[in-house]
């Protein structure tokens, strides 16, 4: 019988203790485990247990080496982005490395989002020794998607190479990364995709579309709702949504009519979600100055009367001068400053003095 783990207890100290206690189980009851773990995670703000996890990463099991590749997808420790490159490199089952080739996805957005470009050149590096090297054209389309959404000219040329390429799975790839990629310049080449007769073409193509273009491509998007295919016409709601707008959630709105329940389902969801989106942006877009000061600020302006001010008073500052120049207070100024202070007169600033006239 499995042995219960006190997740609350488990901390940072016993996790070697604890890894080695569960490599005596079963697979099954370590898949187990692992996945409660993460679900404790997930309902407990707080506990991290990736330092545990990720010591499964090269476990002889095919599921439990995909279980810890996926759970660190949203990981950013740098330790792991060396690791995922690891299993990309060495790792021998197909789907495995798929996925982390998927994660460093999430790494490349990621760092591309917070402008990291030292991070993001490696990885560009990485990413294209591996393309030319690798022998699997699946893998090697993974990675370009991956990379897609570094903005970077060598790039661009693999995702057009893609594009020209008569292989379906090239042309996939190369509509996924325009999308990622975000560039209004693919616009006219996702386009000429959208009715491929390959319906995951199709349903990507507008999905991209919809993450480049805008509400004039609307038109476009919503023709798909009536495709032959269900997966395409899902791919339209997604792609409306993501547009968003009154004509979005009119479109939506018009699909409580479809004769798919899916769809039905899917554009209710859909228009909630912008609805919620729309109340948030109102709420964080005050119509008048007090929305933007906190409760705080607003007792200390209720309490204080600022017709006069005391600018001695005023943290940083020093007083007046008769003369109307001013001089920083001892207790501002910055005591890492090499040269010393002969004089706080060195530090005197003009005051403007207001008109009289006016």
């Amino acid at each position: 019988m499995l042995e219960k783990i006190n997740y609350s207890d488990l901390n940072f100290d016993l996790f070697e203790e604890t890894y080695i206690n569960i490599l005596k189980k079963s697979n099954e009851e370590i898949l187990t485990i692992l996945e409660e773990m993460q679900e404790f995670e997930d309902k407990n703000k707080g506990k991290d247990f990736e330092t545990l996890i990720i010591k499964f990463i090269n476990h002889k099991h095919k599921e439990i080496r995909l279980f810890t590749t996926k759970y660190i997808e949203k990981s950013t420790d740098l330790t792991v982005f060396r690791i995922i490159k690891k299993i990309i490199t060495n790792e021998d089952d197909n789907e495995i490395r798929s996925a982390a080739i998927k994660n460093l996805g999430n790494w490349v957005s990621d760092y591309t989002f917070k402008n990291k470009k030292n991070e993001v050149k490696k990885i560009l590096d990485f990413g294209i020794n591996f393309i030319s090297e690798s022998p699997d054209i699946e893998d090697q389309n993974n990675m370009i998607e991956s990379l897609s959404f570094i903005d970077n000219e060598k790039i661009e040329k693999i995702i057009i190479n893609k594009h020209n390429s008569s292989n379906e799975s090239d042309k996939l790839c190369s509509v996924i990364s325009m999308g990622n990629n975000g560039k209004n310049k693919w616009i006219p080449l996702i386009k000429d995709l959208i009715e491929h007769d390959n319906y995951a073409i199709r349903s990507s193509s507008c999905l991209s579309l919809s993450l480049i273009g805008d509400e004039e491509h609307l038109d476009t998007i919503k023709e798909l709702l009536d495709d032959e295919e269900l997966e395409t016409q899902k791919s339209a709601v997604l792609a409306i949504s993501n547009i968003g707008g009154d004509g979005a959630k009119k479109i939506l709105e018009n699909l409580k009519f479809s004769t798919e329940p899916e769809i039905v389902t899917l554009s209710e969801k859909k228009i909630l979600e912008l609805k919620q989106d729309d109340e948030l942006d109102s709420t964080n877009s005050p119509t008048d100055e007090s929305k933007d000061i906190s409760n705080e600020d607003k007792d200390f302006l209720k309490n204080n009367d600022f017709d006069e001010y005391d600018a001695g008073k005023i943290e940083g500052w020093g007083t007046l001068n008769s003369d109307g120049t001013s001089f920083i207070a001892p207790d501002a100024i910055d005591t890492d400053i090499d040269d010393p202070i002969k004089s706080l007169s060195d530090y005197e600033k003009p005051v403007d003095q207001p008109d009289i006239d006016d």
